[in-house]
């Protein structure tokens, strides 16, 4: 979704979750200045545009705003599927004792003789 799409999307997330009016306002305006990107094939994440405006001063002066948007970035758009594979960093590492490598290397010189 361009930046247009996006505005419109967090727009409506924020009707959704019943956010204050200085959040809808904000929105429309950055709705209106992304109005030449409406038919843009760039592509742009919602998290990127939440980030773009949680460092905004209009944001970081208003504390409903603010907490608005900070609610919408908690969210995660995609369910989640507790049937996936684990991330790698939720394995256990298991290290190989020192004894399996000395006995890998007898047999490789038991091999070699």
């Amino acid at each position: 979704m361009n930046a247009y799409e996006q505005f419109l999307s967090i727009r409506d997330r924020l009707e959704m979750n019943g956010a204050s009016e200085d959040s809808i306002d904000l929105i429309d305006k950055y709705i209106d200045r992304a109005e030449s990107e409406r038919d843009s094939n760039t592509s742009i994440t919602t998290a990127m545009v939440l980030k773009h405006l949680l460092r905004q001063r209009e944001v970081l002066g208003n504390d409903a705003v603010y907490n608005d948007l900070q609610e919408l970035m908690g969210e995660d758009p995609r369910p989640r599927n507790d049937d996936a594979a684990p991330y790698a960093y939720e394995e256990e590492h298991k290290p190989r004792p020192h004894a399996y490598y000395k006995q890998l290397k007898k047999e490789k010189e038991k091999e070699r003789k």
